[in-house]
């Protein structure tokens, strides 16, 4: 057979591709999945508190823990421990920032980025702010509604966005914007919409999400590898925000965070796993993790010590990662999750629980999505 130099050029070709490693011929798997914990006072807590708490957590395998920009009362018991540091919140008037919060931030993203772990960040917390009572000044300014409505609201709470993702750490000396070794991800909020799902569940709120997510990238720039979150849309996923069309058709919002408190997996067994290819298909291509699940121990109404394992091992049956609300330090001051009929999910680090075991496993697990360049 007579080969023109086109067949030869082609038989060459296919030569040198066999001659490839194995590896190169096919597509890249998926990175691994992670694993681990919030911590809405960790900023609070003395140093050497901190320290054990982080070293402890590395020890576990955790890859991420998301934190606040929330204010802090020395001397109170939040989930057993006794925060040793008072912390002003950032703004107590608009566009009045005092960033002590922000230092204390710095302190902790400096011990977590050591030992390899990175932050997710919520600049501002909506489901325990937009309430009756609250002294927070969007509260008191617009409300629930017109915070997610009106121009002027979005223009000050983009004003607070560029404040903090532009801020240069008083410890790390990094401006966070910049410091992607440190951080993953900021939310656009903690639970937007969540004290008013209307806002989510209809249309009202649409152009609050993709606009302050389009600002937050704006500010970020486009090639960072810092991500921008959803922080749970509507607060639990039952309420039917989660996946909200303008969040899930908006380019510069790049993770969608599902908030879940499901029963135990006794009662519904692969809760978890069985949920995970649906949650990606309605994600329409966006990256996906559980910012929030927890154990409900409410007057006995679950064992931590039976279902962390099994719940986290279910997730980590799909490759879905997940952080738990909360891994909370050895108690220091009276508090039992089991009496907190508002938030019974706290294990401590020193409970007996194995918590190790499901969160280093989800780092050897591959993950349901790629999440090279994020956090691998």
């Amino acid at each position: 057979m007579k080969f023109s130099s086109f067949g030869v050029a082609t038989c060459l070709f296919a030569k040198a591709l066999f001659a490839l490693p194995a590896e190169e011929l096919t597509p890249r798997a998926n990175s691994p999945s992670w694993a681990g914990t919030n911590n809405y006072f960790l900023i609070g807590l003395s140093d050497s508190v901190q320290n054990a708490y982080i070293n402890d957590l590395a020890s576990f395998g955790a890859k991420v823990v998301r934190l606040w920009v929330n204010g802090q009362s020395a001397g109170s018991c939040q989930k057993g421990s006794t925060t040793a540091k008072t912390i002003p919140v950032l703004e107590s008037s608009l566009r009045n920032y005092d960033d002590t919060v922000l230092d204390a931030i710095d302190g902790v993203l400096v011990k977590l980025a050591a030992k390899g772990i990175k932050a997710i960040i919520s600049p501002h917390d909506a489901a325990n702010q937009f309430k009756s009572g609250s002294s927070d000044p969007y509260w008191t300014a617009y409300g629930s509604g017109y915070f997610y409505e009106r121009q002027a609201a979005f223009d000050d709470y983009d004003a607070r966005l560029s404040h903090v993702l532009n801020y240069r750490g008083k410890t790390s000396g990094r401006v966070w914007k910049n410091w992607s070794a440190a951080i993953m991800a900021f939310d656009l909020q903690n639970e937007p919409m969540s004290t008013k799902t209307e806002e989510c569940t209809g249309t009202a709120g649409a152009s609050w999400v993709c606009g302050r997510a389009q600002h937050m990238r704006g500010v970020l720039g486009a090639g960072n590898p810092i991500k921008v979150a959803s922080g749970g849309l509507g607060g639990d996923i039952s309420k039917g925000c989660t996946f909200m069309p303008a969040a899930v058709g908006c380019g510069p919002l790049d993770l969608i965070a599902v908030h879940r408190y499901a029963g135990t997996e006794a009662a519904n067994p692969d809760e978890w796993s069985a949920s995970a290819a649906g949650y990606v298909a309605q994600a329409r291509g966006k990256l996906v993790y559980v910012e929030e699940w927890g154990v409900r121990q409410y007057g006995g109404a679950a064992q931590a010590a039976v279902e962390y394992p099994a719940q986290a091992g279910d997730m980590n049956e799909a490759g879905l990662p997940a952080l738990y609300w909360q891994i909370v330090p050895p108690r220091t001051c009276s508090y039992d999750p089991a009496q907190d009929a508002d938030d019974s999910f706290s294990i401590f680090t020193d409970s007996g629980v194995d918590i190790a075991g499901p969160m280093k496993k989800a780092s050897s697990t591959t993950g349901l999505q790629d999440w090279t360049g994020i956090l691998y």
